[in-house]
């Protein structure tokens, strides 16, 4: 019988109220330059460091098949627990930043757009998406890539990108 130990560490950033949060990191190597995916969804579920929602498992869980050491979560909108359509007014120049600086960050080797059909069927999200990529280096441009199901972007709570064989992705065409 073997033991096997793994510690994983977390870290967010929020604004002072914790109704907004920025970043999540979850890292487990230890690796001094560890290999990160940044994947961006619509918004956070939590502001708590210890407590998972179900699409930030399933993020961790795909990341981790992909062989990444960790990942950098950011969202097109930093406000916690919208359950509503995205409007402009919820965009912010701080997340704006906090998206352009993870997306940059070193040792990110791929960027994911896992925010569904939103892409498609919202016009401000749309809009939003293009000027935050727009702002990349070519070099950066080319690491985009969205999750895809048999009709298109998908988020990772649909089903489909939950099948056999992990997440699809794409080069995303905007």
């Amino acid at each position: 019988m073997i033991t096997e130990k793994s510690t994983i560490a977390v870290e967010m950033l929020l604004n002072e109220e914790k109704t907004e949060r920025y970043l999540y990191k979850r890292i487990w190597s230890k690796a001094k330059a560890p290999k990160l995916a940044c994947v961006m969804t619509i918004h956070p579920g939590s502001t708590d460091p210890n407590s998972m929602d179900l699409t930030t498992m399933l993020i961790a869980n795909a990341i981790n098949e992909m062989g990444y050491d960790g990942f950098l979560g950011v969202n097109l909108t930093s406000k916690l627990q919208q359950k509503r359509k995205i409007s402009a007014s919820d965009f912010s120049e701080e997340n704006d930043s906090a998206i352009l600086e993870a997306f940059n960050e070193e040792n990110v080797e791929k960027i994911i757009v896992a925010i569904g059909s939103s892409i498609k069927t919202n016009k401000e999200v749309n809009a939003q998406l293009k000027s935050i990529i727009a702002q990349l280096s070519e070099e950066r441009q080319k690491m985009v890539e969205v999750l895809v199901g048999l009709d298109g972007p998908v988020h990772p709570l649909t089903p489909i990108a939950r099948g056999v064989g992990g997440w699809k992705l794409a080069k995303l065409k905007m």
